[in-house]
Parts: C-alpha cells; structure tokens; sequence
C-alpha cells in the first residue's frame, strides 16, 4: 500500500521552487544584460576622458593641467588611470601620468586593448591627434566593471532572497485556503453514517474543479442507497415466500408421518414433493434475479438476431403447453437486430412465456410475435386468459407480486424481465391481450428494444 503524501506540500514545494527557478533565470538574464550595458557606459566614459585629455594637451596647457590633476587628485582619487604621451624627433616620452601607477607600457595602439598590467587584467583605450604629436592613453581594471556588476547582482539577488521565504508562506497559506473546500468534503463524506448515508449538502458553493466530486459522491449514495434498499426489500419479500412453502412443506411430511393408510401417506408425499419442485423453481428465479444484478453488467454485447432465441424458447416450453392444452402460436419474423446478451434474451422470453402458461389457464392460446416496428424491435407474448386489471398492470413487475389468478408461481418472472428490460435499455409494456368468447381480453407483455441494425425481412 502506497504512503499517502501531502497535496499542500507538493504544491508549495512545486509553485516555490518554480518561482526561484523562473526568478534566478530572470535575474541572470538581467545580469548579464547589465554587464554589458556597463561595459558600453564605461567604454563610452574611457573615451570621452581620453578626447578631453587630448583636446587639453593639444591645446598647450600640459603644465598647468599637470598641476590641477595632481592636485585633484590628492583629495579624491580618479577610478581611470591615463598618461600622455608626447612625440618629437621620432620619440615618444612620457609627460603626465596620474597619481597611483607607475605609467603603462609604451607599446599601447590606439582603439581599445586589454592586456594584464601589473597582475590584472585592465581595459585601455588610446587616441593620438592627427599629427601624432600627443597620445592619450586611459584605462581601467576590470576590478572595477566586475564590483559594478557584482552590485547589480546583489541589488537583485538579496531582495530575492528575502523574499522567497514570504513567498513560500504565501503561498503555503494560498494553497491551504483554496484547499479548504476539499477538507470540507472530506469531513462530510467521514461523518457519514454507514446505516444511513445521506447526499451531502450541496448548498455551499464549491470551485468547478470540486464541485464534480461532490455530485460523483452524490450519485454514488444515492445508487448505494438503492441498492440497499432494493436489498432490504429483496430480502424481506424472500423471506416472507421461503417461510411458506417451507411451513407448508413440514405440514405435509407431518401429515405422511401421520398418515394411517397408504394412500394417504402416498398423497402427503406427493405434495411434498409438488412443495419442493415449488422451492425449487422459486430458488432459481431468485438466483436469476440475482444474476441479472446491475453490478455484473459487463461491455456493451455484441448485437444479435433475436429470431432463433425465441423459437428455440418457445419449442422448449412447448410440452407444457401441450399438458395444459394451450395452443402456441410462434410468429418470429428476422429483420432487426438488438444489443442484449443471448442469455438474458432467453431468461427474459422464458419468463414471459411460463408466466403466460402458468396464469392463462387450461385451453387457453397463446401468441408470440417477433417483428420490427420502425426503429424498434418488438417481441410480444399475448394469451386470451382472465387478464389484469389496468390498475394492477404497474405493480406485476414488482418483485413477488402475483396477478389476479390463483395458480403456481413466486411472482418473480415479470420482476426479471423488468430488470433484464432496463440493463438492456429496453421497455417492457403490460397490456391486453387476446380477446375471449365471453369479449373480454387477456394479458399481453411486450418487450420493445431499440434496433442496432436492420437486416431486411424474410417471410
């Protein structure tokens, strides 16, 4: 079993640390960009005091500028170091350097250079005037470019990092109030009570991405409900139709016990033996009522030809008819086909035709019609019997619900096809039937699927 793990935390961890990447990205970018747009000032700054130096000394104040530089620069220290140089004869000598260095090496040409001095890397810029009488040479460390650029830096980083933990909090606290519908959920869902689940409120507003939750919660209690429901009942009504038989089933083996002569014994032993086929017959309707449960419906079947599950039915329960002298008349006509498992189709038509034998009564006849109608596939099972009342027609597919008519059965059969009816998303109609001598009619039960594919009709 797999550890549970924080949703809040991840996500602080996931929203955090993307931050920092995205900032840490970002003021790298920046860094760079401001380092070069340095370098461009600071180039710019060499040169502009190397066009004013040499604007100086061309025009003759060598001496007096001398003076004021080396003044000026006691009191505060120039960051550019500069000399100039002065050509005569073919040579080049030094005439002023500023204060702090020694003086450069002479082999500086004009334009930019950088080159070590003195152990460090410095960027130069020189200029002669057009007769190459004077030469000024500037230059700076590049200490300095990378102390300005180093401040830069920090100007962005240390605020960040100050940040990032209120950041983090925030959104920690972000994260947590949003969350906050989810806890109510979860705590409306832990309150639930197992004997008594109720739909949690849906009154309090919930985010898009909850709200779904709750309604798949919803849906879900109230399809357990239904179950349990459905459950209970099912269990009480079988309850109640197993105790009778069985009260009825010891009355007779008392009565074969007690019995004085062997005719009697041999009657009593006989219904005891109709009572056990009676069992028998109600153990496998609920065993069938159980397997055409919703929670064992699979895929979607693959769609079929219903034409030859009907007559394969209705030869099967052809003899018992036959015992009871019911006229069976089978009108199967192929030309639709439905979406329905072939054993359910056969639970199904089975149910409606036994329950037609059962309660048409002796002489009685019965039709099965198969044949498409429109876009529907209709399979009805009709007889000219005593028939149900309108009024009753709802209730018989209700589980152990019998009709009007005293005979054998446990009521189940018309419940299975009703629940066989809606898995298969089809309908099932009570209605009358045939009509009798005396003008009345008998019962019909019709099941009307929706048709996959029509395959033309044969004769």
């Amino acid at each position: 079993m797999s550890r549970p793990y924080s949703l809040r935390r991840r996500l602080v961890w996931l929203l955090t640390g993307s931050l920092a990447t995205i900032w840490l990205l970002s003021a790298l970018v920046v860094y760079q960009r401001a380092h070069r747009e340095a370098d461009e000032l600071l180039d710019a700054q060499l040169t502009q005091v190397a066009d004013t130096l040499l604007a100086i000394v061309s025009a003759g104040e060598v001496k007096h500028f001398a003076k004021e530089l080396q003044h000026h620069s006691r009191h505060t220290p120039v960051p550019i170091a500069f000399e100039v140089w002065y050509g005569k004869h073919g040579q080049m000598r030094r005439l002023v350097t500023s204060m702090g260095h020694d003086g450069f090496d002479p082999g500086i040409v004009p334009g930019f250079n950088e080159r070590e001095f003195q152990g460090v890397r410095w960027r130069f810029y020189a200029v002669q005037d057009a007769d190459g009488k004077y030469r000024v040479v500037v230059g700076q460390a590049h200490g300095a470019r990378e102390d300005l650029a180093r401040e830069i830096g920090q100007s962005l980083l240390i605020p960040a990092a100050l940040a990032l933990p209120l950041m983090a909090l925030a959104v920690w606290w972000g994260i947590g109030r949003n969350l906050r519908p989810v806890e109510t959920v979860a705590h409306q869902v832990g309150a639930l009570d197992a004997q008594a689940l109720l739909p949690l409120d849906e009154s309090p507003a919930l985010p898009e991405e909850i709200a779904p939750l709750r309604t798949a919660l919803n849906a879900l209690i109230r399809r357990v409900n239904e179950a349990f429901e459905n459950e209970r009942r099912f269990t009480a009504d079988a309850a109640h139709e197993l105790r009778t038989p069985l009260a009825a089933l010891k009355v007779q083996a008392q009565v074969a016990s007690r019995a004085q002569t062997a005719d009697s014994q041999q009657h009593a032993l006989a219904q005891v033996i109709a009572g056990v086929d009676r069992m028998t017959h109600l153990v496998e309707q609920l065993l069938t009522l159980a397997r055409v449960d919703p929670s064992t419906q699979g895929a979607a079947p693959p769609p079929l030809d219903p034409v030859e599950i009907v007559t394969a039915v209705c030869e099967e329960l052809l003899p018992q008819a036959h015992r009871q002298r019911q006229i069976l008349v089978v009108d199967a006509v192929a030309g639709c086909r439905i979406a329905i498992t072939a054993a359910w189709l056969q639970v199904a038509v089975r149910n409606l035709l036994d329950n037609a034998v059962h309660y048409a009564g002796e002489g009685a006849r019965i039709e099965v019609h198969l044949a498409p109608d429109r876009t529907d596939c209709v399979i009805t099972v009709a007889d000219n019997g005593p028939g149900v009342a309108p009024g009753l027609r709802s209730q018989l597919s209700a589980r152990f619900v019998r009709g009007e008519v005293e005979a054998e059965g446990c009521g189940l059969g018309l419940s299975i096809v009703a629940r066989i009816a809606t898995l298969s998303h089809a309908r099932l109609e009570l209605g009358e039937g045939l009509s009798r001598v005396d003008g009345g009619r008998g019962f019909s039960a019709t099941l009307r699927f929706n048709a996959v594919q029509h395959i033309g009709t044969v004769g």
